[in-house]
């Protein structure tokens, strides 16, 4: 936890607008954690919860692998929002910053699976670029071969799967609550709330 909180900082709402105050709540679930000395707990909670979920994706995985389906069967596997643990004295989700908005997406497309991915995704290769998770849906089209469909949001990740140095300049926008939205492009991230202020 002293590695944890050390990242911390104490001015980190200094430069905050009343409006993303506001949504951190740091009067409700910060001061509760620090008013009954929980934050170490509250950390090691969510870290086992992680490690227990891990645990049950590996079993699966596992299995997967020792199955016949194993060469036949794409993989996507991704989480609800992010978690807040003291940063910017908010815990949960429900911000539009960093923490709250990023989630893991991980895909895996045996080079039997589909013929958008001849090769197969690179095994172990990542990639930093924002996606949002409506491009799992044009995605999931194309590599099962159906016909798109134009009136669907969202932009397919198969170049990103084929190659995941391709150059991607399209940015992703999060919505919370009406009028409050964020920009996330490669390098940066932008934020809007309805009164007009910004980050």
């Amino acid at each position: 936890t002293a590695l944890f909180r050390a990242k911390v900082l104490a001015t980190d709402l200094d430069d905050v607008p009343p409006a993303g105050v506001a949504m951190a709540r740091p009067k409700g679930d910060h001061a509760a954690v620090i008013r009954h000395g929980q934050w170490k707990l509250a950390v090691q909670g969510y870290l086992a919860s992680i490690a227990f979920a891990d645990t049950q994706v590996g079993r699966v995985v596992d299995a997967l692998d020792r199955s016949p389906m194993r060469s036949r069967t794409l993989v996507v596997l991704w989480t609800d929002h992010g978690w807040h643990l003291g940063e910017k004295e908010h815990w949960r989700k429900f911000t539009l910053w960093e923490e709250a908005t990023r989630t893991p997406l991980i895909m895996v497309v045996p080079p039997a699976v589909s013929k958008a991915v001849p090769n197969g995704t690179p095994v172990g290769a990542t990639c930093a670029v924002p996606v949002s998770l409506m491009d799992l849906y044009p995605t999931l089209v194309e590599l099962c071969g159906l016909p798109p469909r134009a009136a669907i949001a969202g932009r397919s990740l198969v170049p990103l799967l084929v190659d995941p140095t391709t150059h991607w300049d399209r940015a992703v926008v999060t919505t919370f609550g009406r009028g409050n939205h964020a920009v996330r492009g490669y390098r940066w991230r932008y934020i809007r709330y309805k009164d007009g202020s910004q980050e």
